[in-house]
């Protein structure tokens, strides 16, 4: 039973996190970072088109890891099912 509810809480973690990576990047509040105000480097980088793209892409991909696990745990459900 903890198992279980340990997996469902790593597929809400996946897909919030992945939905938050996705999106964040292209909002407003990207750019009112108090940390890139400071570094002009850090601010050219995470402002670059490539740099807001590779952080959706880790988002997209955890939101892809999260499909998997839960598909994971349907399979396990459906094999446990036709065991009995």
């Amino acid at each position: 039973m903890l198992n279980r509810l340990l997996n469902v809480v790593y597929i809400i973690y996946c897909f919030e996190v992945g939905f938050f990576l996705v999106l964040l990047p292209w909002f407003h509040i990207w750019e009112n970072n108090a940390l890139i105000h400071r570094y002009p480097l850090l601010k050219a980088i995470t402002m670059s088109g490539y740099f807001r793209g590779a952080v959706s892409g880790l988002g997209l991909a955890n939101i892809l890891l999260g499909i998997r696990e839960l598909l994971l745990i349907r399979q396990k459900r459906h094999d446990e099912y036709f065991r009995r």
